[in-house]
């Protein structure tokens, strides 16, 4: 069975958390309620120096036949800034880890023992260099980066806060955006500490509408991580892949060269 492959950025199964919305609301119609709490939530995540949280991901691709298949996958991503990442994906093709140390970006595949590195300073440029030199434009990376969802490349034309919600007992905001090219959800926890539980990005111009879900569990906005944690050795048998691609279902390939 052969699966459409949507632009880039709208179906790639993301192993961060995060987490590739880039969003300005200048010239869009977004309610008072919506845009004071989505700023609320990127200030107060942007301010965090550090932060650990687990995620789980479903992805959705549309075979050649018209029907509907769901990808999952989870991990963990720990986060100091302004330059140091750590992030796990587990899923049925993939288990993969990304490793930022501040002056290279690490992807490493455990099950093919191969790893592939770009320069990359802080987690804004590994983020751009994924994207630019890779191809691999990861839905919700943004909301690692200093400003989440206030980065000037937006197609959204306007948002609404939809209301209060409920997930996993805890009470959050429901905001819901449209653009030209996807719709996004958003589910943001009520109170002094605003933070993503969901995330929803749904294609508007591939077949079917496929959609790409994060949730994001067991929030720690002052974690004790270890600096090992963003320290690469690969083993003497690992392979270091010269070039990289994303395979038909958005997974970031490191088996081949």
């Amino acid at each position: 069975m052969r699966c459409h492959v949507g632009k880039a950025g709208v179906l790639i199964a993301l192993f961060l958390a995060s987490l590739s919305v880039q969003r300005a609301f200048a010239q869009a119609e977004i309610e008072p309620d919506a845009a004071k709490v989505l700023g609320a939530m990127s200030e107060y995540l942007g301010s965090l120096e550090r932060f650990s949280v687990d995620y789980a991901v479903e992805t959705e691709v549309v075979s050649y036949d018209g029907q509907k298949l769901q990808f999952a996958s989870s991990g963990e991503i720990k986060v100091q800034r302004p330059d140091k990442l750590h992030a796990s994906r587990k899923g049925a093709i993939a288990d993969l880890e990304l490793i930022l140390d501040g002056s290279a970006l690490t992807l490493y595949g455990k099950k093919a023992n191969a790893f592939f590195q770009l320069p990359a300073a802080t987690i804004d440029q590994a983020v751009d260099a994924l994207r630019n030199d890779v191809g691999f434009d990861a839905p919700g990376a943004d909301l690692l980066s200093e400003k989440p969802l206030q980065h000037a490349e937006t197609d959204t034309t306007s948002g609404t806060h939809v209301g209060m919600a409920f997930i996993d007992g805890v009470q959050v905001h429901h905001l819901a955006f449209r653009g030209k090219e996807v719709d996004w959800q958003l589910w943001v926890t009520d109170g002094e500490k605003p933070l993503p539980l969901k995330y929803v990005i749904t294609s508007k111009w591939v077949a079917a509408s496929p959609e790409y879900s994060i949730e994001f569990r067991n929030w720690n906005t002052a974690p004790s991580i270890d600096d090992s944690s963003f320290l690469f050795k690969p083993s003497t048998d690992a392979k270091r892949l010269e070039m990289l691609s994303v395979d038909e279902i958005g997974e970031i390939d490191l088996a081949k060269e």
